[in-house]
């Protein structure tokens, strides 16, 4: 296995990677950085027949809401929807475009995210599982109609597996229930996703560079 391809390890927990010390994603935005550092064991998974891992899945490409072109707490809902409902399409399929119409570029761990896609297709790898179920979503704008504002939707993901190298056992993330908290901006004809962090049970937000922790405390999310 390549350098680059030992990068892409197992995880502590689910949503998938990040192609540096470890494997961390979304739900890595609990950890601070000495426990992400401290993931990033050597690879002692077993070889396994190419042959034998699981297919990719899901492969039905989620369908983008219209919603998404309203400027209204409706459309930034829905939009941070979509974002999570096209995670393991991403993940599975190695198109990232329906991420990536969901997101603002400055949103640096969103971004992240379509990297971490593009390297384990560009390595022959994909995942199979790690579905969102979104549960209760709340927002609160910033003016009227809402340019900008706090989106936060609970959330189930299902156990996802990724296969980073067909030749070897695949990486199992377990499922995971939490919150996440997002900071939504209108780009004159749709919303976007312009910072997210998690919400851990019984915790606050994590900071996931800086913007919706900020946007939080200037517009008061709901939690």
């Amino acid at each position: 296995m390549s350098r680059t391809a030992q990068r892409i390890v197992i995880a502590v927990i689910a949503l998938a990677l990040v192609v540096s010390m470890g494997a961390v994603g979304l739900a890595g935005l609990f950890s601070s950085p000495d426990d992400t550092q401290a993931q990033d064991p050597a690879d002692t998974r077993a070889a396994v027949d190419p042959s034998s891992q699981p297919q990719p899945s899901p492969t039905a490409k989620p369908e983008a809401p219209a919603e998404m072109a309203q400027q209204s707490p409706e459309g930034a809902q829905a939009t941070l929807r979509y974002m999570l409902d096209s995670y393991a399409y991403m993940m599975a399929t190695g198109d990232t475009e329906s991420w990536e119409g969901s997101i603002s570029p400055e949103c640096q761990v969103c971004v992240q995210f379509v990297a971490n896609a593009k390297q384990l297709h560009t390595q022959g790898g994909w995942s199979v599982g790690g579905e969102f179920t979104v549960g209760a979503m709340t927002f609160q704008g910033n003016g009227e109609p809402p340019a900008s504002g706090i989106a936060t939707a609970e959330f189930h993901q299902a156990e996802q597996r990724i296969i980073d190298d067909p030749a070897k056992e695949a990486a199992t993330m377990p499922e995971v229930d939490a919150q996440i908290q997002a900071s939504m901006v209108w780009d004159g004809e749709r919303w976007r996703v312009g910072d997210m962090s998690i919400i851990e049970p019984g915790t606050g937000p994590s900071d996931a560079g800086g913007g919706a922790g900020a946007a939080s405390d200037a517009g008061g999310a709901a939690g």
